[in-house]
């Protein structure tokens, strides 16, 4: 069985961008059998499903406070290491492991997803179109940690 650092990984980055996106791919697209007992059921689904179309719409909106102010950051932090430790659990590895490798890479994708949409709305790009592809860019390396 391949490590599951490297996914756990992927998911931290993706949280780190969007808190909500990296757990929420894991309930969604993860067989139920493998997921916890609290996580499997419609209603969990539901549930992540709705937290992260809402974390989307309100990224959006011009009083949301920075990822990188204490709490929006402790959120990641607290998501990308549930989703890391979850990750793992579904495959059966280390869930300190897992916790570890999505807590650092839901620091580094913060940092760089503030960096990387500073710079280019700085340049003249409009933040709409730069935060939209940042939403695909966090669902993508979501799903393939989900599907990896």
């Amino acid at each position: 069985m391949p490590s599951p650092l490297l996914p756990a990984a992927l998911l931290g980055a993706a949280t780190g961008l969007r808190s909500q996106t990296g757990v929420a791919a894991l309930v969604l697209l993860t067989p139920q059998k493998r997921l916890p007992g609290p996580l499997r059921g419609p209603w969990p689904r539901r549930l992540a499903a709705f937290g992260a179309v809402g974390e989307l719409v309100g990224d959006k909106l011009p009083f949301t406070p920075s990822r990188l102010s204490a709490g929006p950051f402790a959120g990641r932090v607290i998501f990308g290491a549930g989703g890391g430790a979850l990750l793992a659990h579904t495959r059966r590895a280390s869930l300190p492991a897992g916790a570890g490798a999505g807590v650092l890479a839901a620091l580094a994708g913060a940092k760089a997803g503030y960096e990387a949409r500073t710079a280019l709305t700085a340049r003249g790009l409009p933040d709409l179109p730069v935060a939209l592809a940042e939403d695909a860019l966090a669902a993508g390396l979501a799903v393939v940690a989900a599907k990896g």
